[in-house]
């Protein structure tokens, strides 16, 4: 169950066994149903999260009071509210499930505590973290830039998850790449008739 979790933290430092299996053993497995939230805003932004299997998304509320989703989230990534997570503040964000999903969750309290009892725990996290806000400028980037055309933020979208086309609904899709579900339809019928 743990496999790709362990071989991702490996990758990044060379930690033993042994500090392995401690981390291990301090994560909440937790199984999410398709449309529910793992997250709300103003819950207690107190955990990070490992998708191990599902997709989740992040959404946001506008003054106006409507509903834009910032993030996609599939399985074998790190994910939650970063800001509330390390400022110990409540969440600003929703984090919903678009699948049902397992997630492996790490408390705030045990991952400083692995920083003093596994010797290159730190730095593994470190690495993580880098990649996980290297992820986010990218995305703000290509797919979610001002100045890019809805058929370039497509286009990216595509080039850069593919896997993820089919399995996020056409209202959250075009909702990340901000524009609505009709331009969508349409970029799909284009890059399908292109693809023929």
């Amino acid at each position: 169950m743990f496999e790709t979790l362990i071989n991702n933290i490996k990758q990044h430092a060379n930690i033993t066994d042994e500090g392995v299996q401690t981390f291990v053993e301090a994560l909440k497995i937790r199984h999410v149903k398709k449309k529910k939230n793992l997250l709300s805003e103003g819950d207690s932004g107190n955990c990070m999260f490992y998708v191990n299997e599902g997709l989740f998304r992040n959404y946001i509320f506008d003054e106006q009071g409507n509903e834009h989703t910032t993030d996609l989230i599939a399985q074998h990534n790190w994910f939650g509210d970063a800001e509330a997570f390390l400022s110990r503040q409540p969440a600003g964000i929703n984090i919903e499930a678009i699948e049902d999903s397992q997630v492996f969750a790490i408390s705030y309290e045990d991952l400083h505590r692995f920083y003093d009892e596994i010797p290159m725990f730190e730095r593994a996290v470190r690495k993580i973290i880098e990649r996980y806000f290297i992820k986010a400028l990218q995305r703000a980037r290509k797919v979610n830039r001002a100045g890019y055309s809805a058929q370039e933020r497509y286009q990216e979208f595509l080039r850069s998850q593919p896997k993820l086309s089919n399995r996020v609904p056409a209202i959250y899709l075009s909702s990340y790449l901000g524009i609505t579900p009709e331009t969508l339809s349409r970029l799909r019928s284009q890059s399908i008739k292109q693809g023929s």
